[in-house]
């Protein structure tokens, strides 16, 4: 009946907001704020009906304050819901908004007079007593940010950038690698990539690990590289034996520290590193390759990680590989007196070393056979002395 005589009195009159309060004071609310209903008259001036009033059913909870912006769709939402079924995380949203709109429009002290309509009401803000001081979130996130920092200057065994070492440079994009390069650090020297171009001097000194903006503002992750970067981005000149091929040929001759192994087919030093990581310092690798180049190549590889040890962890890179030129076949002198725990080939024709390779095998080791020249695909082979 009210919005019939309000419908015929004012052509213009907001009935849609004072219907909706009529729906929350027929739902058996809370009285706690008394909202007075304006509306426009035929002549063009705002009038007010002073006995025309409409009580909110918790004016904390839908975020109604005196002079407030219109509420927002959580606060519509949400205030139509009991407050045992809202969560924690819901709850908290709507104390940011209103702290929001209380810091636009000016925040009442508690206790305080506001005068709405024709009486004087008593506003609380009791969220102001549950919500945090004016800069506390920053302060305690800044502690977060101080701490992290002082346990990376705390972390012992590792070492910042210094020159020398070889490191990786990657930017991802939706999940993609769009751009990896691996790279010696140098003083002068420059990083450039599409994405922009970064200073060593601006690495050198940093913790690894770590974000870095080019001059373009794109952040490229840089960080150490580890032995499989190493192999896979190094200079070769023969194809090399591949991380996963070397594991399962490592787990068929288990090799284990402290072990003598001979390696037939040098290459480009992959196979060599991965036997000397894996024999560690009481071992000892032999390897033995015919071709000039490839053998210059192995040892150039070799030595260049070992550089990179030693300036990362302070300590040497274990001396254990022997790199012979020879024949293997005719080599027989080369072998004499000794004794290997695994052996390990990577020939065209590994069958043809074999009758010199198999009087040195320990009975019951182990010689693997790595062939990738039939269809590029990699076949090994057990012979169990």
């Amino acid at each position: 009946s009210l919005l019939w005589l309000l419908y015929r009195r004012s052509t213009r009159c907001v009935c849609v907001i004072l219907g909706f309060f009529c729906f929350l004071h027929w739902m058996g609310s809370t009285p706690q704020l008394r909202l007075c209903v304006f509306f426009e008259c035929p002549n063009g001036f705002e009038s007010r009906a002073p006995q025309t009033c409409v009580y909110a059913q918790n004016a904390d909870n839908l975020g109604i304050q005196s002079g407030t912006q219109p509420l927002s769709p959580l606060e519509r939402i949400s205030g139509l819901l009991p407050q045992d079924a809202l969560s924690p995380e819901v709850m908290q949203l709507r104390e940011q908004e209103s702290d929001k709109g209380a810091d636009i429009q000016g925040s009442v002290p508690n206790g305080t007079q506001v005068e709405v309509g024709d009486e004087d009401i008593v506003k609380k803000s009791e969220h102001e007593a549950h919500s945090p001081p004016v800069g506390a979130e920053e302060s305690d996130t800044g502690s977060v940010h101080h701490r992290e920092k002082q346990v990376w200057a705390a972390l012992p065994g590792e070492r910042l950038l210094t020159c020398g070492e070889l490191l990786v440079a990657e930017y991802r994009r939706k999940k993609r690698v769009e751009f990896r390069k691996m790279f010696q650090l140098q003083t002068g020297a420059r990083l450039e990539s599409s994405w922009g171009v970064i200073l060593h001097n601006d690495i050198a000194g940093q913790p690894a690990g770590r974000f870095l903006k080019t001059h373009r503002g794109v952040p490229i992750f840089i960080r150490r590289a580890s032995l499989e970067d190493y192999v896979l981005c190094m200079k070769r000149g023969p194809a090399i034996a591949y991380p996963k091929d070397a594991a399962s040929m490592l787990m068929m001759m288990d090799v284990t520290e402290g072990d003598c192994v001979l390696e037939s087919g040098s290459g480009s030093g992959a196979m060599s590193l991965f036997l000397s990581k894996a024999v560690g310092s009481k071992g000892s690798v032999l390897s033995v390759e015919v071709r000039e180049d490839h053998h210059r190549r192995a040892v150039l590889n070799y030595n260049r990680w070992r550089t990179s040890w030693s300036l990362r962890r302070g300590e040497e890179w274990p001396d254990n590989v022997q790199f012979h030129q020879a024949d293997l076949c005719t080599a027989s002198s080369l072998l004499a007196g000794q004794g290997f725990h695994a052996v390990a080939l990577d020939l065209i024709n590994p069958h043809l070393v074999l009758p010199t390779v198999i009087p040195h095998l320990h009975p019951g080791a182990v010689c693997a056979v790595y062939l990738a020249k039939y269809e590029a695909l990699p076949f090994h082979f057990l012979l169990i002395n």
